[in-house]
């Protein structure tokens, strides 16, 4: 292990940092009565910090981990209430480095989202209030701060709710699973880029690469049939909708695959007839929402039509984009025009979604990439 191969000298007053990992698992058990991690946990956080230089790190909870980071990190953070005395006991311990650890004492669920974090986190611990969804909100509002590389630490995971997180961290690509000492798990914070926290994009969620069957057969063996055949089903299927006016829509240009700037033209081609709108929107593919572009409907002129549209902003360079030309129902095309109006009125772009329902009269897509 890596703590064996540290020199581990020079801790405090000459005191190897060895000995100071084990003075703290020979106290842990009586430091405060709401339990504590195993002392197989301490030596693994001691192994894989050691192989970091932690400027900056934070717990939730208190205990023989704080005593540890006192330690390990040259600015930690402690964010506890002091159950069992846990706070009281490591304030007096001989054992907690004087000078580095800043206690915000008060329940993390108020104290966090308040909680301004001026630097990036080599090291945080999630060990505070076990019930759901407090693990959840403690990671929500953690996981921006994480320097890459960066320790993170889950601890009781043999707990339902928090197993919950560890399977999801398991699943991410933003984290690596270090190890598991006892029922603490161990992650390395990768570079991946960080999930926007004020954003959605669950489909492109390692834990969210599959829907659940037993809830969702019907669209599994939906995706199953090609888009086309969907497609002329549902036009034959449209109650309402003469057979004279069945709506045909197609995607010209760009073609399937193709690089493109942050803006271009998309063009192609309908069949529409009286109450019929034809709109082409963009969206990222990892969003699940979609922008309406071209500032309102497309006009279609002898069965052929063109708009200009934007390819998200210059931080999606790289990004796939997925066009959709829909024919909509006068409902869905009123909607959208008072979007229009609210855009202009706001300067707010929400997304929107397309319909599931009848509105939905016809729809091509078209997947590019930016370049």
């Amino acid at each position: 292990m890596i703590i064996e191969a540290q020199a581990w000298v020079a801790g405090r007053n000459g005191i190897s940092m060895r000995d100071i990992l084990q003075q703290i698992i020979e106290v842990q058990p009586v430091l405060h009565a709401a339990g504590t991690v195993s002392s197989a946990a301490l030596r693994a956080i001691a192994a894989h910090a050691a192989r970091r230089t932690i400027l900056h790190s934070v717990e939730t909870g208190c205990g023989a981990t704080t005593l540890l980071l006192s330690h390990l990190s040259q600015n930690h953070t402690c964010f506890a209430l002091d159950i069992g005395g846990s706070v009281a006991s490591v304030r007096s311990s001989p054992l907690l480095r004087p000078g580095v650890v800043r206690f915000v004492e008060g329940p993390s669920q108020l104290t966090l989202p308040k909680h301004r974090f001026e630097n990036k986190l080599q090291l945080a611990l999630i060990d505070g209030p076990h019930a759901y969804p407090f693990p959840d909100l403690e990671y929500y509002y953690l996981y921006p701060h994480l320097d890459t590389g960066a320790l993170l630490v889950l601890d009781d995971i043999h707990i339902p709710s928090i197993h919950n997180l560890f399977e999801f961290l398991r699943a991410d690509r933003m984290f690596q699973l270090e190890g598991i000492a006892r029922t603490t798990a161990l992650f390395t914070r990768t570079d991946a880029p960080t999930f926007d926290p004020y954003g959605d994009g669950w489909e492109s969620q390692g834990y969210n690469r599959t829907t659940l069957w037993r809830y969702n057969w019907r669209a599994w063996l939906h995706r199953g049939v090609p888009r086309f055949l969907r497609e002329k089903v549902r036009n034959v299927k449209r109650s309402g909708i003469p057979a004279h006016r069945r709506t045909l829509v197609k995607i010209v240009a760009p073609n399937a695959g193709d690089r493109v700037d942050g803006s271009g033209a998309v063009s192609g081609a309908a069949t529409l007839s009286g109450d019929m709108h034809l709109w082409v929107l963009v969206r990222r593919r990892d969003v699940s929402g979609w922008w309406p572009q071209g500032g309102g409907p497309v006009q279609v002129i002898d069965d052929r039509w063109s708009v200009a549209v934007k390819y998200g902003e210059p931080e999606d360079s790289g990004r796939a984009f997925e066009i959709a030309a829909a024919v909509v129902s006068p409902a869905v095309h009123e909607r959208w025009l008072q979007w229009t109006h609210s855009v202009v009125k706001t300067g707010t772009y929400p997304p929107v979604q397309l319909p599931s329902d009848a509105g939905l009269l016809s729809v091509a897509y078209r997947r590019v990439r930016r370049r």
